[in-house]
């Protein structure tokens, strides 16, 4: 739920995967994996990519350059929507 979010933010404020990257000092493709909810472990018996979550920091990072509330990311109860970016005041 969080990289559809990322992605909906990031496709509203009309950014590419790579200048989301660089506004938040990550690869492309890292980006990419968020927004896909995965990882780059691997499953030790199948070899599949594992799923999984930014770190922490990170999401703030996200939170903060693409102008939304944390809580919102987080939050998978809340559902993905198109959010007008938010004033720092506006962000947790």
């Amino acid at each position: 739920m969080l990289g559809l979010k990322v992605k909906a933010a990031r496709v509203a404020l009309g950014l590419t995967q790579a200048e989301l990257a660089d506004k938040i000092g990550k690869s492309r493709n890292q980006v990419q994996n968020i927004e896909r909810n995965r990882n780059n472990s691997r499953n030790e018996e199948t070899g599949e990519l594992g799923s999984g979550n930014p770190q922490l920091d990170t999401v703030y990072i996200l939170a903060e350059v693409l102008g939304i509330k944390v809580t919102y990311l987080v939050d998978a109860a809340q559902p993905v929507a198109v959010q007008k970016p938010q004033g720092k005041s506006g962000r947790v």
